[in-house]
């Protein structure tokens, strides 16, 4: 949690303490970032059936960020995309009664997050997340994407998908099985394909191959429990190299979730995971949030192996 929130948790707690309410002064102890709550949150119908709804967020006094959102506040978990109009002042605003209109406690940006904490009681803290992407056909040229996260989706899975850009200029050697389908991409390095005798990728240096990654879905964990037997035997092959992984496109708590664990109990799972754990503790076992996470974690960890590798010789 950024390091603002946990003071301004602490703020809150000495009131609760003490039988009252935060006050505006109160929030000021936090460094300056937090305004009164003369700043408007409003919320708006809108027209357009994708985005029904047009959120206005007054960053500084009279300069209102206007958002087209596809809901009025993204749920336990969930993200909502939004698509920015611009920047308004209060005379652009629509006439009609909002449907929804709160004062905003603390507007805050740091870097690519816009923070907003609310004044009221519940559904009071969000982030906005803006990021740049390239075209695919027009590379040199980008568009906007925006998310909006709430506290409680964060406090169920941290978000952690926005995947760091440094460092993928370095070139190594990668082989990627021929049976890989939806391959994973690293960056600058020269991909070669061809039949790994376990693992999924491979880092190549020196004509050898030094390390191996096995990539598995919670699909692909579930259907090698009935063959159990010969998921060890594949596990156990990995056995001869130094640098060896098993990484899940899931977190560990989707794999214990019974409502996600359709096929066998969730208890029954997890015995499969600590089994797997404690049989092979050579083998690091990762739990990613989802598959591009995952991909970027066996890009970093081959790097690694690369850098060090190479100090040696």
């Amino acid at each position: 949690m950024p390091q603002f929130l946990t003071s301004l948790n602490l703020v809150v707690e000495q009131c609760q303490g003490s039988n009252k309410k935060p006050k505006p002064e109160d929030y000021k102890r936090l460094g300056g970032m937090a305004k009164t709550s003369e700043l408007k949150w409003l919320v708006f119908a809108h027209e357009d059936p994708k985005f029904p709804y047009r959120l206005y967020i007054e960053e500084e006094p009279n300069r209102f960020l206007s958002l087209k959102t596809q809901d009025r506040w993204p749920g336990p978990g969930k993200r909502i995309f939004c698509k920015k109009e611009g920047y308004f002042s209060k005379k652009d605003l629509p006439q009609e009664q909002p449907l929804e209109e709160s004062g905003i406690v603390s507007c805050s940006r740091y870097g690519r997050k816009l923070t907003v904490i609310l004044d009221r009681k519940i559904r009071k803290r969000c982030w906005f997340i803006f990021l740049r992407k390239g075209y695919k056909s027009r590379p040199e040229e980008f568009y906007e994407q925006i998310f909006w996260i709430t506290q409680a989706a964060a406090s169920i899975r941290r978000p952690g998908a926005y995947i760091p850009q440094g460092g993928k200029s370095d070139s190594f050697q990668v082989i990627m099985d021929r049976r890989e389908r939806y391959s994973y991409k690293f960056g600058q390095c020269k991909v070669i394909k061809e039949n790994l005798p376990c693992g999924d990728y491979g880092l190549l240096r020196d004509g050898e191959l030094i390390a191996v990654a096995e990539r598995k879905t919670m699909d692909n964990l579930f259907h090698e429990i009935a063959t159990y037997d010969v998921l060890k035997a594949t596990l156990q092959e990995m056995s001869v190299f130094r640098y060896k992984a098993v990484v899940f496109e899931s977190p560990y708590g989707d794999f214990i979730n019974p409502k996600k664990s359709h096929f066998y109990k969730s208890s029954y799972v997890a015995d499969i995971l600590a089994d797997l754990i404690f049989s092979f503790p050579d083998i690091q076992f990762i739990f990613c949030e989802n598959r591009k996470l995952a991909n970027e974690w066996i890009y970093r960890w081959f790097r690694r192996i690369n850098l060090e590798v190479g100090k040696k010789e």
